[in-house]
């Protein structure tokens, strides 16, 4: 009885503590939203930037982390989205906002197609796949006329908004992406495909014996992860109103996202947030340090992999037992 009682209590402790963080998680979105009235141009684009690069690291975060899929090529769906939103507003001359959807569906077909052939290789292929397949899509699009080769193209129809809307705009649309990606990825974390992928991470083999469709899984994550980035990516690219091949295909977005993950912490969704402040923290205070900054960061890098291969959340998780978005899956105890 005392037993029942106690896990009752856990239960409701639990719970209220996630409500706390629901909360705290409106009132800081409420915030952030009034952004554009108080803060100047050069915060929201800055903003924009942490917005959209979480949502990459996120998605990276959970492919690579629930998935198994290490991917180095990320940032092929960041100019699949960019490029898609760029053509189809510039050809069309639609409301660029309009079509940010179709620029995020565009993304998610294209991870559709693109997971022909990626899975039938696997492990280090997989990963080295990946980063040909995008650097593929930088030469092709490099070649395109279409597509402004390779002096890339300007965001045309934004030339009929001020620069106040224009910013603001751009500004709520990445704030929408960061919470919107987060929330999708708590949702689906929480489901049953979420349940299939913490098996598939766990053990493959026992996942498999256990009935669930390994394939199946990491495609929809596969598609939902592409799309969110590819999303970011269009956002991102609307903050610059330029794309270009070199640019909008370039490996830095992977490394970003990698590291962010890695330093936050690969496998959870807290980690994606932690590593994200940590990132920007570093690079505003440190970025001026030239080529000692980028060795900075990769011996903090290969420091945290050595001393906490959990990121910085483990070391979080080791003091106090807390699972902020309720995604933690424990056996249940009798």
């Amino acid at each position: 009885m005392n037993s029942v009682a106690l896990m009752d209590d856990g239960a409701r402790s639990r719970k209220a503590g996630r409500a706390v963080v629901g909360v705290a998680l409106l009132v800081v979105v409420g915030t952030l939203a009034l952004a554009p009235w108080f803060t100047s141009f050069a915060t929201q684009r800055l903003l924009v930037e942490i917005f959209t690069v979480f949502a990459m690291a996120l998605a990276w975060n959970l492919l690579a982390g629930y998935g198994g899929l290490v991917v180095v090529g990320h940032q092929m769906f960041v100019g699949v989205g960019a490029y898609a939103l760029f053509a189809l507003s510039n050809r069309l001359g639609i409301n660029p906002w309009l079509m940010l959807p179709l620029a995020a569906a565009a993304t998610a077909l294209f991870a559709l197609l693109s997971a022909l052939p990626m899975f039938r290789l696997s492990g280090a292929h997989f990963a080295v796949g990946t980063w040909v397949l995008a650097e593929m899509l930088r030469i092709l699009t490099l070649n395109s006329e279409w597509l402004g080769a390779g002096g890339g193209m300007p965001l045309e129809v934004l030339a009929s908004f001020d620069r106040w809307t224009r910013n603001a705009g751009v500004y709520w649309s990445a704030l929408i992406t960061g919470v919107g990606a987060l929330f999708v990825a708590r949702l689906m974390l929480r489901g049953q495909l979420g349940l299939a992928l913490m098996s598939v991470r766990d053990s493959e083999a026992a996942a498999a014996a256990s009935g669930v469709s390994i394939q199946r899984a990491k495609l929809a994550l596969w598609v939902i992860a592409g799309s969110i980035t590819g999303l970011a990516g269009a956002v991102a690219y609307m903050n610059t109103l330029q794309v270009t091949p070199d640019a909008t295909f370039s490996l830095n977005w992977s490394a970003a996202a990698i590291f962010i993950a890695v330093l936050g912490g690969i496998g959870t969704l807290e980690g994606p947030i932690l590593g994200t402040i940590l990132y920007f923290l570093l690079r505003e205070s440190f970025a001026s340090y030239g080529s000692w900054y980028f060795i900075g960061l990769g011996s903090l890098a290969i420091a945290t992999m050595v001393f906490a291969p959990g990121g910085a959340w483990s070391l979080v998780t080791r003091r106090w037992a807390i699972d902020p978005f309720g995604v933690r899956r424990d056996m249940p105890r009798r």
